[in-house]
């Protein structure tokens, strides 16, 4: 596995959440604290379907990929599924706003079903992109989507659209995506395969508990604090949460397509050995990006959302970004490294009695300080539900695959660190997009200069050769 490949998904990643976070800011400014609350619960009922139907595919498919024999059933089985789920959750939701128990404003709740369906349908196609090793049809995926979401969401926005405007929009976007990126044209449904569904079912349903407690940990915050306190506020931590979340996920989800898939592929093929060099070189390319994004978002987030979301939203606790970011680190540090020996050992039972216990230590801490702290207490029991879940995960996983990461590597990664923080805390003072963009290109570089320096895993030697090449 090169560092190229891991660079291409990376670039393709950032340039869509580079996108995504203007639209993010868009709907933000556009909709106001109150409405972006209800716009995040519209959000968080689609991610419920997503996480109880979707993700168990998902992760059933990315699984059983390694086997060769079963590869072209196993997607047109999947993907039929994947159909009527979506199907499911709009009439679902259909019948729960007809008869008057939706608790978000009125059809709202319907257009987060169709966003979840065309969601669902997103993941799945960049799911088989990655699973095939095809990282151009993965970048036109996310890119179409990306573009089609800041044009038709900002778009139904500005028409007069609201929230669910923009939750169509969004939807729309998703579907085009599919179809531009020619996603579906691969799948033959003349290959479905009954016979499949009791393999898919042993490995999927144990993760639909999962994926539900996981659903409990990563949205709880927002139910919580949508009965405690003021919807304006549930709004504004919202936002700070999202932006968060998906500048993080982004990068590790990036990652994970580059570099999962070739670990799985070796697992299931026997080589233990391989599995093991792979699943090292992942887990150092994570510190890698990972520990430099948390830290520089954590110095820089209340800039970023002053300038990107307004005034509005800087009104928050002080300690409340940084909580964020820590929690959101601990999150993708979870799914995507410390759950992938669970994975492939198939303990998903394990997996899913360390999500209920982190779930559960996150809601009872939630529930203990809202009182007190009000949305501080939402990052603080995020927060410990996910050290939680990390540490029954180490246990977890213990025997499956060894993890041998150079010690010179990391203390060259800790030392750039340290470095850029310095850089982004005593860079002078100043407001505005270009004092800002300044600031973090400023600590991004002297990070990549004491990587370069230090030449991290032989970087000056792949670099000079790719300059070659481009000669």
């Amino acid at each position: 596995m090169s560092l190229r490949a891991s660079v291409s998904y990376l670039f393709v990643r950032a340039a869509a959440g580079m996108l995504g976070m203007l639209a993010l800011s868009l709907f933000v400014r556009g909709l106001g604290p109150e409405r972006y609350g209800h716009f995040a619960l519209g959000i968080a009922a689609a991610a419920l379907a997503s996480n109880l139907l979707i993700i168990p595919l998902n992760s059933t498919l990315a699984r059983l990929y390694g086997e060769a024999e079963l590869r072209r059933p196993l997607l047109a089985t999947t993907a039929g599924i994947v159909w009527l789920a979506g199907a499911f959750c709009l009439l679902l939701a259909l019948v729960v706003e007809l008869l008057g128990l939706s608790w978000l404003p009125k059809w709202v709740l319907p257009a987060a079903a169709v966003f979840a369906a065309s969601q669902g349908a997103v993941d799945y196609a960049a799911q088989t992109a990655t699973s095939a090793l095809q990282p151009a049809r993965y970048g036109k995926l996310l890119l179409w989507r990306a573009v089609g979401i800041c044009g038709l969401g900002i778009t139904a926005l500005h028409a007069g659209g609201g929230v669910l405007g923009v939750l169509m929009g969004m939807a729309l976007a998703s579907m085009l995506g599919v179809l531009l990126s020619n996603s579906v044209s691969s799948l033959d449904a003349a290959e479905f395969d009954p016979k499949l569904l009791p393999r898919i079912s042993a490995f999927a349903l144990p993760l639909v508990g999962s994926c539900a407690l996981t659903y409990l940990l990563q949205w709880g915050d927002r139910y919580v604090l949508a009965h405690n306190v003021e919807m304006a506020d549930v709004g504004r931590y919202s936002a700070l949460a999202d932006l968060t979340t998906q500048a993080l996920m982004l990068l590790s989800s990036g990652l994970s397509s580059a570099w999962y898939p070739r670990v799985v592929q070796a697992w299931g093929a026997g080589d233990r050995d391989e599995a093991e060099r792979l699943m090292s070189r992942y887990a150092l390319m994570g510190l890698a990006f990972l520990l430099p994004a948390g830290l520089g978002l954590a110095c820089t987030l209340q800039g970023i959302a002053a300038v990107l979301f307004g005034g509005e939203y800087v009104g928050l606790p002080a300690a409340l970004p940084v909580m964020l970011v820590l929690a959101a680190c601990l999150s993708v540090s979870k799914n995507f490294f410390f759950d992938v020996r669970i994975l492939l050992a198939e303990r998903v039972w394990r997996q899913a009695v360390g999500i209920a216990l982190s779930a559960g230590v996150a809601l009872l801490v939630m529930f203990g300080t809202v009182g007190r702290l009000g949305v501080l207490a939402a990052a603080l029991g995020l927060l410990s539900g996910q050290l939680t879940g990390i540490l029954y995960s180490i246990v977890a996983g213990r025997g499956v695959l060894r993890l041998r990461i150079d010690l010179r590597a990391a203390c060259i990664v800790v030392a750039g660190c340290a470095a850029m923080v310095a850089v982004l805390l005593y860079w002078p003072a100043g407001g505005g997009v270009v004092s800002l963009a300044l600031r973090i290109m400023a600590g991004a570089l002297t990070y990549g200069l004491v990587l370069l320096a230090c030449d991290l895993d032989g970087i000056r030697g792949r670099l000079l050769a790719v300059w070659r090449g481009a000669r």
